[in-house]
């Protein structure tokens, strides 16, 4: 689906953005006029541009909450956050400007959620010496059917991330007003690699997500709203490897859906082209390093990739990336889920090929649902960017009939 750009790597983050509109967090208009001043490819005119953009919805935020107009400061608060959080996307992990773009995404989306009528509860996991942070959002008494009427026990989805993303944008990828409309508590929270714990901690990526998860649950349990029995988890985008990872070690899971799937990060990377990548796990770093630094000169999306890649992952090289990659997989793994999966996979998406989901569904013994999206739908991208009404429908119906099954 082409937005805007000719350039892969600027559209598909313009979809993205765009597609935050379903729960509130952009417009199209203020999307589109923002892309129309930046030449593809030109990532300092994103950076501008898009925090052009997100400083003056900010303003329209603040002045609508100095004058108590508490609605409409809370949308223009959440579409600056989506705006902040995109204009910060293609800087570099060293460049100064990305940590005070990141602050104030983050500080949009929380003087946004502040006004909600039961704002969420911003919270402190620990982890291993620290603690990881994430918002715990609950309904209003009374709201839905999935936990019933008042304050009693609830059904909770816990949402994670992936690659890049961060725990604010969950609220919209997510679909999570969908979600306290239906009645489900619901966590969104950054582990190693992701968000404040990567940029304020250096905490990056690790594989083994159920010694993350496992403290996440750990909280959850402890809490009076949590019906500790149905725990489900939403990952998203590289989140597809998170969630199941854990839902393989934690019998504390309930149902796992995994937004899409991503089983095999070698895998994916190596998909179009195996008999090359096979050579690359024979060559020598010096030219693996060599032919990746060239790549970089040529694509904003491989600059990118690899930029962030050594960013999330702590690594220093291409080299030593590609033996990274292949620690994140499911084989021998996926197996071991006994909860019910739902697998979403997009038919036009560019980071994970649909003949994966196939791939991953062979590994899979648990009842497992798989729900191909569709170009013709609109949401045939990768995590449905496009068509997010629909994605949060498939998810949230699979979760209604899944969690009361298990109640």
């Amino acid at each position: 689906m082409r937005v805007h750009f000719s350039g892969r790597a600027f559209d598909y983050q313009t979809l993205r953005a765009m597609a935050y509109t379903t729960f509130g967090g952009a417009e199209p208009g203020e999307v589109l006029t923002t892309v129309e001043r930046i030449d593809d490819g030109d990532t300092e005119a994103w950076h501008a541009e898009w925090r052009r953009t997100a400083a003056r919805v900010e303003r329209l935020a603040e002045e609508a909450r100095r004058d108590g107009r508490t609605r409409s400061a809370r949308a223009a608060f959440y579409r600056a956050h989506t705006y902040y959080r995109t204009a910060e996307f293609f800087l570099a992990a060293d460049d100064p400007r990305r940590r005070p773009t990141y602050e104030r995404a983050r500080g949009a989306f929380r003087s946004g959620v502040e006004l909600l009528d039961r704002p969420p509860e911003v919270v402190d996991i620990p982890y291993e010496g620290t603690t990881l942070p994430g918002y715990f959002f609950r309904p209003e008494a009374g709201d839905g059917s999935a936990g019933g009427g008042g304050d009693e026990p609830r059904p909770t989805i816990v949402c994670l991330g992936g690659f890049d993303s961060i725990a604010e944008e969950l609220y919209f990828l997510c679909g999570v007003p969908e979600a306290l409309e239906r009645g489900y508590n619901v966590l969104c929270f950054e582990g190693p690699g992701q968000g404040a714990p990567l940029r304020h901690d250096g905490l990056t990526a690790r594989p083994d997500w159920e010694h993350v998860v496992g403290p996440v649950i750990d909280v959850l349990e402890g809490c009076e709203a949590v019906d500790s029995d149905r725990i489900g988890l939403i990952g998203v985008s590289f989140g597809g490897y998170y969630a199941p990872r854990a839902a393989a070690f934690d019998d504390r899971v309930a149902a796992c859906i995994a937004f899409d799937h991503m089983h095999d990060l070698w895998g994916a990377s190596a998909y179009e082209n195996p008999r090359l990548a096979r050579l690359m796990l024979h060559a020598p770093d010096a030219l693996v390093n060599g032919l990746a630094t060239l790549g970089t000169r040529f694509s904003v999306e491989a600059r990118w990739l690899m930029e962030n890649s050594r960013w999330v992952f702590g690594v220093d090289s291409a080299a030593a990336l590609q033996r990274t990659l292949r620690r994140y997989s499911l084989s021998g793994v996926a197996g071991r889920i006994e909860c019910p999966m739902l697998v979403l996979a997009g038919e036009d998406d560019h980071f994970v090929p649909l003949g994966l989901a196939q791939e991953f569904l062979e590994e899979l013994t648990c009842p497992t649902t798989l729900r191909v999206f569709t170009t013709e739908e609109g949401a045939g991208e990768h995590c449905q960017m496009g068509n997010l009404r629909l994605a949060s429908s498939v998810i949230y119906d699979w979760l209604d009939s899944t969690l009361e099954a298990t109640g």
